[in-house]
């Protein structure tokens, strides 16, 4: 079932008090980094008076990442497109307001040699972390019961995951978290895509629970603090039952009893385009290797439970489902300015 799905709030076409303090947030802390540089002869942008106070992230990119038999170095090209889509000057906004996190889930964790190269090459601009091994411990003590579906190395990966999301925990609180996996890309310009998609989310439902922009349980979006905790509980609570992303769906479309009340009044979102592209050969879940893979900015229906992906018919003229606050929040692109239905494109003849 699609749980809350369609459940947004608001009002009006008045940005949120959340987004603008957000907003305001922002604009201080790109000030005062931003007088802390100065133009040097290359036109290069340098910190002056020592490195600037980390701020509370905007976002923060999660890679959940384990090594692989076969030593594919899915990690090192998964954070070199990152890089190339993340601001190298430190005088962009995005630059100062994005931190990229890789969690190392692999056992024992020095084994891990392609994080440990990636940490060599990028250990500048990105964060690593091991998972917190003793939620993962605790995690694999559930027992099994009848009518659990998972098998062996699903359920090491769910227990992966909880210790994963334990690690994001520990760290000091960002707005929003973005989970990924270490075998996908992230698309050109996805990050701008991902800043839009947010602002617009919050225009629909400022209380929102999810943003689906890619599959799996990779390009979720969730907020950090009691969202996650809440979703690592639920993943810690039912780690035979299903695979991970199908936990996932639960959790954020209220689907069952134990989610519905968390979820109760607030909505997921699925953005229309897929913001990431999948290298991985191999796959826990044994997917075919012939699998159809989604290209970057196609339309998200596929590999997606049938309450997750975008819906046409009910958003024909919107990039958000679902769209039913549309024309309450005023987006100026899918509002006839000719008095025609809400939802219409706009005449240009």
């Amino acid at each position: 079932g699609g749980g809350s799905g369609g459940g947004g709030s608001g009002g009006g076409m008045r940005p949120s008090s959340q987004v603008a303090s957000s907003l305001v947030a922002l604009a201080d802390r790109n000030t005062a980094l931003i007088s802390q540089l100065v133009r040097t002869e290359d036109g290069a942008d340098r910190l002056v008076g020592g490195a600037a106070p980390s701020p509370r992230p905007w976002l923060r990119i999660a890679l959940m990442s384990v090594g692989r038999s076969s030593g594919a170095e899915y990690l090192l090209h998964a954070l070199r497109a990152l890089l190339q889509s993340h601001p190298a000057r430190v005088s962009d906004p995005l630059r100062s307001s994005i931190e990229i996190v890789v969690v190392n889930n692999h056992a024992p964790p020095e084994a891990h040699s392609v994080l440990l190269r990636a940490k060599q090459l990028y250990g500048g601009r990105v964060v690593f972390v091991e998972k917190e091994a003793a939620a993962a411990r605790a995690c694999r003590a559930t027992p099994k019961v009848k009518g659990d579906v998972a098998k062996e190395p699903v359920f090491r990966q769910t227990c992966d995951l909880v210790g994963g999301l334990e690690a994001l925990l520990a760290m000091p609180p960002a707005d929003h978290v973005l989970l990924m996996e270490d075998d996908w890309l992230v698309c050109p310009s996805a990050l701008l895509a991902l800043q839009y998609l947010l602002d617009k989310a919050y225009a629909y439902d400022e209380d929102w629970l999810a943003l689906r922009v890619s599959y799996g349980f990779n390009g979720v979006v969730v907020r950090g603090g009691a969202d996650l905790r809440s979703l690592r509980r639920h993943l810690e609570s039912h780690p035979w039952r299903r695979p991970p992303d199908h936990l996932l769906f639960e959790w954020f479309s209220g689907e069952r009893p134990d989610t519905k009340a968390y979820a109760a009044g607030r909505s997921y979102r699925v953005f229309r385009h897929n913001l990431f592209y999948h290298i991985g050969a191999l796959s826990t879940l044994n997917q075919p290797k012939t699998r159809f893979t989604p290209g970057c900015y196609s339309l998200m229906y596929d590999w997606l439970l049938p309450a997750e992906v975008f819906d046409e018919k009910a958003c024909p003229h919107d990039d958000v489902w679902p769209c039913t606050e549309a024309a309450r929040a005023g987006a100026p692109l899918f509002s006839a300015p000719d008095g025609g239905a809400a939802g219409s494109p706009p005449r240009l003849a």
